[in-house]
């Protein structure tokens, strides 16, 4: 059965040990983004580190919910899997974004328990004012939430992951990148709709596949909705906005109802950006508030961005899952992985090699993707003998395999994150692509009448040897 909400999934993670509550108060001015630091780096290294539920926030009502999705196992709990095996988890993903289910509407849902317009419409009263890093220049609380709108010209909706700035009550920020769908139907609204405002809804806190299909980079039609369905294995129920035609999921906790100008622009930041570091402020659009609806005693749901974070692993996973997915289809690919540390702009594929130039296709067809290539900067393809998730074994791969004169590819000027911080403010948006194929190159011998050097590893003694270890007495 499918989590009907946050708090249905919330219970699962406390039932098996994965979310500790924190009934101590906490200062969100600086004790929430140390806790989770600490926490988010714990999850990481051993796999760990709970979710946690701040349940006593200094000078707010509402408690705040981070930590939530940052392991395989808690990834497999969301999808309803309970297993550590990431291939498993993987392959299920894959097939279940195969089989999206239509998004059921309803009347009206528990995310309608309480509904704040006019003057009583505050981000205050639903959302506590955390500071995620010390030198955030105020309270962010974009960080989970996802932000739908609707494409003027198809009516499909787009859920994303676009940060938010708190400025006032009612308005913050909204940074929406210049190749994400929620930027793509602005641009649409303004040439259909000039000078008026485009609606926006911003959800916080959800079951869990709509907050994976939000963090994902995936095509549309159809919208998040039928993909979230897809992946919780049952129809998505929604209910409609008080003030626009913006569907959202009905068990929501918290929902955000406004407006955003095309070309308002106010300056958001400085923030910890999700690759690690502090970013300046820099001009973004600007959301205003027109209406709040909640849950009864609403839970905020938030993440500290920065290297590692919860960002990292929900939207990286999803990215590597669907280049998989989609790279599978060329002949040859045997696997695609994005090391956490690359922070979604590196991409390691292998591939069982069948003819020449096939790593320099699959690099172009890496970078070609429309929902993917943008963000990635570096594409390494090695043969299928190589574990592209031990990165010694890919060092050694462009070591022994690598000629930059042949085997570099170079890609200028193309898109990537603004907030990319290889390239100074003033070129931000723009980088340059590399590919390198690491493949042993076999048909350069062979051209010469010749063979690659074979491996000198000796599996068959090796195997024989671990089978008796204990003869040898040796401790680890």
């Amino acid at each position: 059965m499918a989590y009907k909400d946050l708090r249905d999934f919330m219970a699962t993670l406390e039932k098996k040990g994965h979310l500790t509550r924190v009934k101590a108060e906490v200062d969100p001015l600086w004790e929430i983004n140390g806790i989770t630091k600490r926490l988010i780096d714990e999850a990481v290294t051993t796999g760990k580190g709970p979710a946690v539920l701040f349940e006593n926030v200094k000078g707010h009502s509402v408690p705040v919910l981070s930590n939530v999705i940052v392991t395989v196992e808690r990834l497999a709990l969301a999808l309803g899997l309970d297993t550590k095996d990431e291939f498993k988890v993987r392959d299920e993903w894959v097939k279940r974004l195969e089989h999206p289910i239509p998004a059921k509407i309803v009347k009206t849902g528990p995310c309608k328990e309480n509904t704040l317009t006019g003057d009583k419409a505050s981000i205050d009263a639903v959302c506590p004012p955390v500071h995620w890093h010390k030198g955030d220049g105020a309270p962010y609380i974009g960080t989970l939430a996802m932000q739908v709108t609707r494409d003027p010209e198809t009516g499909v909706q787009n859920a994303g992951i676009y940060r938010q700035r708190y400025f006032s009550k009612n308005e913050t920020s909204v940074f929406l990148g210049h190749f994400q769908h929620g930027t793509i139907h602005m641009q649409k609204w303004a040439r259909m709709y000039p000078g008026k405002p485009m609606p926006m809804a911003c959800v916080i806190g959800t079951e869990p596949c709509y907050l994976m299909a939000a963090a994902a980079k995936l095509s549309h039609p159809p919208g998040e909705e039928d993909f979230a369905g897809g992946l919780r294995g049952e129809a998505l129920e929604l209910v409609k906005c008080e003030t626009c035609d913006i569907n959202v999921p009905a068990h929501s906790e918290i929902v955000l109802e406004g407006v955003v100008y095309p070309d308002e622009l106010k300056p958001d930041g400085p923030f910890g950006e999700y690759p690690g570091y502090l970013g300046t402020a820099q001009p973004f659009n600007v959301f205003h508030l027109k209406a709040v609806t909640h849950r009864n005693n609403p839970i905020f749901v938030g993440e500290r961005e920065g290297y590692p974070s919860e960002g990292n692993f929900m939207t990286g996973k999803p990215m590597e899952y669907l280049l998989y997915a989609k790279m599978k289809k060329y002949p040859g690919v045997v696997d695609v992985h994005l090391p956490y540390s690359g922070a979604l702009y590196v991409m390691f594929a292998s591939i069982k090699k069948m003819w020449k130039g096939q790593a320099g296709q699959l690099i172009s067809a890496i970078f070609g993707d429309p929902e993917v290539g943008s963000i990635l900067k570096l594409v390494v393809v090695v043969d299928d003998n190589i574990n592209i998730r031990d990165l010694s074994q890919i060092n050694w791969a462009i070591a022994n395999h690598v000629q930059a004169d042949r085997d570099l590819y170079i890609i200028p000027r193309g898109a990537t994150w603004e907030l990319d911080a290889a390239q100074p403010y003033s070129k931000r948006g723009w980088s340059t692509k590399l590919g390198i194929d690491a493949t042993l190159p076999v048909d350069e011998y062979r051209a010469e009448g010749t063979e690659p050097p074979p491996l000198c590893d000796d599996p068959d003694i090796r195997a024989k040897v671990v089978a008796q270890w204990d003869k040898y007495g040796i401790k680890f």
